[in-house]
């Protein structure tokens, strides 16, 4: 028996990792405009994501496709131009690691993804990664938590623009990486944007509820459904059990 796809495209957030966040808790306000200011720019907690929250929804708005992504190292830099401070790389940089950990409650590997990922390798299939997310907290996240380099392609909606579920960043991953949709499989916990997005270029999915994925829409059904939170099953869906 061989693996039933040659190619394995999984979403990040909710589906590998277990992630909670929160901007809106006094102490993320209190400690990020700290930061800014012991960088020159003086922001008063209430006053930073007053603006920050302006800035992100101005450069939303330069785009009115609904699925364009905005990219928050363009935000982060202007929120210290506008004090004064002229922002190089590294420090924009070290500004949205500091961002995002200061938001994180938690941030998890599912304890599958070792395991699965290592039964795609001994059946000769290739890991890639599709997410809705800033490259800028993502590619530190992924390296953090010992994963970054067990992927054969990645592609973040930050980078090229635009998000899940439209159908022009799967074919951004299709086309950099020269992939068949027909040996793929997209496998993540939102419906929406991770098995509509398969469906939208005939690609099969595999939907994995779990605690962030929110209400079952049964109108939107995928190839695989894994409901009932039993992560052992996976594999034997996948028709990785016998490369254990």
């Amino acid at each position: 028996m061989t693996a039933k796809y040659k190619n394995y495209i999984f979403d990040l957030y909710g589906t590998l990792f277990d992630i909670w966040t929160d901007e809106t808790e006094p102490r993320f306000k209190d400690s990020v405009s700290a930061f800014f200011t012991r960088n020159g720019a003086s922001y008063g907690a209430g006053e930073f994501l007053e603006r920050y929250l302006e800035l992100c929804r101005e450069a939303q708005s330069l785009d009115p496709d609904p699925y364009f992504e905005l990219e928050l190292r363009g935000v982060f830099k202007r929120l210290y131009s506008e004090k004064g401070v002229e922002a190089d790389a590294r420090l924009v940089a070290e500004t949205a690691v500091f961002f995002r950990k200061a938001s994180t409650r938690k941030l998890e590997l599912y304890p599958w993804v070792k395991p699965v990922f290592g039964m795609i390798r001994k059946a000769g299939g290739r890991i890639f990664l599709l997410s809705n997310a800033q490259a800028c907290f993502t590619l530190p996240e992924l390296d953090e938590k010992g994963i970054a380099g067990d992927f054969d392609g990645v592609v973040i909606s930050s980078d090229v623009s635009v998000k899940k579920p439209s159908p022009r960043i799967m074919k951004i991953l299709l086309d950099r990486y020269g992939l068949d949709r027909d040996d793929c499989v997209m496998i993540g916990n939102d419906q929406h944007s991770d098995v509509m997005t398969a469906k939208s270029v005939g690609m099969d999915s595999f939907y994995i509820k779990t605690a962030t994925s929110g209400e079952y829409d049964p109108a939107i059904r995928a190839e695989y459904e894994l409901l009932d939170g039993d992560f052992s099953k996976i594999p034997e869906m996948l028709g990785l059990n016998e490369y254990v």
